[in-house]
Formats: structure tokens, sequence, C-alpha cells
């Protein structure tokens, strides 16, 4: 999926690595030259590819930090918080209300395992082990971080605006985060797919509004603020890209089992 952007990259960095002060600079320390132009390559997944997805975690990470830290300390996004919790409290009548509730069951977690697992025995059917490895890593990595970062943080819910009641701590949300490692995670694949999909843009579309409306949902019915559900996201995100730099590593092992019985 990765692969032919980060060849392109690679080709210039080999390049680098030919310059003459370069070539003097691993003269004179082999290992360290050798271990950057290494971790830069594409000799294997633990290369590049994984050097990129490392940096990519990272950032997220990063982000996911700076929005729990602002949860804490900053007045303007527990204002933002409030404003757009109260605007939509403000609009909510009971026809759409009831109508968003039962659409956001699907996010909960018999939603999610319920799906989750008709994905992995249509997966199983059509032999496709390595994607399945790959869904169970963003869907179960996602709830067990979404589950213990609850306990860390222990926000409360939106005071008196709720739709219904829940016992659970608020940041982050776990639909959202459930939403995009999964049908996030159903995107990629697709993607991946693509040669052996139709209407590939019209599957990534709805899923894309579906993960969405799973977020609006949350907040709409005053169970969610706005940063929960951008954590709820962050989070899923991190978990997808984890999850691909694992099927990345599994087809590059294929590729190389394949190539030694040639």
């Amino acid at each position: 999926m990765i692969q032919k952007p980060l060849t392109i990259i690679s080709c210039k960095i080999d390049d680098f690595f030919e310059w003459d002060q370069i070539q003097k600079l691993e003269n004179k320390y082999p290992k360290l030259v050798g271990f950057l132009h290494n971790r830069l390559g594409m000799q294997g997944f633990f290369g590049l590819p994984f050097t990129s997805l490392l940096l990519v975690v990272f950032v997220n990470l990063s982000l996911l930090t700076e929005i729990s830290e602002h949860i804490v300390n900053s007045t303007s996004l527990k204002s933002l918080d409030s404003t757009v919790s109260l605007f939509l409290f403000d609009m909510r009548t009971d026809m759409v209300s009831n109508a968003i509730y039962y659409f956001t069951q699907l996010g909960s977690e018999m939603g999610v395992a319920a799906m989750f697992l008709c994905a992995l025995f249509f997966l199983f059917l059509k032999k496709k082990w390595h994607y399945s490895v790959a869904l169970i890593v963003s869907v179960l990595g996602t709830g067990i971080s979404t589950y213990f970062t609850k306990e860390h943080f222990h926000r409360e819910r939106p005071l008196d605006i709720g739709y219904y009641k829940l016992s659970t701590f608020s940041f982050p949300s776990g639909h959202a985060a459930g939403s995009v490692a999964l049908v996030g995670m159903f995107c990629v694949l697709v993607y991946m797919s693509r040669e052996n999909i139709k209407y590939v843009s019209l599957w990534i579309t709805l899923g894309l509004l579906y993960i969405v409306l799973i977020g609006f949902s949350r907040i709409y019915l005053g169970v969610h603020f706005v940063t929960d559900v951008a954590g709820g996201y962050l989070l899923g995100i991190l978990w997808v890209i984890v999850a691909i730099s694992v099927l990345e590593y599994l087809m590059l092992r294929k590729k190389a089992a394949i190539a030694r019985l040639k």
C-alpha cells in the first residue's frame, strides 16, 4: 500500500548516501552510517517502512497527548466543548434524537463486536489471513487502549444534557475510536483490494461518512464532548497505523517466502 512512494524516497536516500562527503563519513563511522542507511532503505519492513510508521505513530501520540493536556488545562477547549454541546442540546428533537440513538448503537461494544466477528468470518472464508490479523490488531488494540485511557483521565461526561446515562468515563470516546479502528481499517483493506472490488470510492466514502456520523451522534446525544470524539479518532487512527505496519510486515514476509521457493 505504501511501498511505491517509499521506494521513490528510498532511491533518493540511496543517492544521498553515495555523496563523497557521506562516503568519507561512512569510512570513519561505518556502523553508525550503516545503521542509518538500513533504517532508511527498502531492503525489508524494518527499514524505511518501519521508520516512517514510527514517525507517524509519534506524531499521532503527540497530538493525542496535546489534546489530553489541553482538556485538563485549557479554558478555551473547555469553552468549545460546552458551547457545542449546549448548541446541539438546544437543537435536539425527540424524533431525531431517537433515530440517532439507535444509529449510535452500531458503535457500541456489542455493535462493534458483531461487525468485527462478521468481518473476521468473511475474511476467513476468503482466506485473507493477513487482513484478519491486521483487523484484530486494530480493533482489540483500540479497545484495550480506550479502556485504560478512560481509567487514567477519569473525565466525567457532560452533565444534565445526556440523552441517556452512562456509567463509564468520557475521554476518549470509545464509539469514535472503535469506528475508526473497525470501519477505518475496512476502508484500508478495501483500498488494498481495489483491483478486485467494484465501487471502491463509494465504499470508502460510506465508511468515512459512517465514522463522522458516529462521532457526531455522540456529541448530539450529549454523552461526549467534541474533544472526547477527537481523542477517540486519534486513538483509533494510531491503531490503524500499527495494524497497517503489521500487515505490511506480513506481506513482505510472504513475498520473501515466495521468492525463496522460485
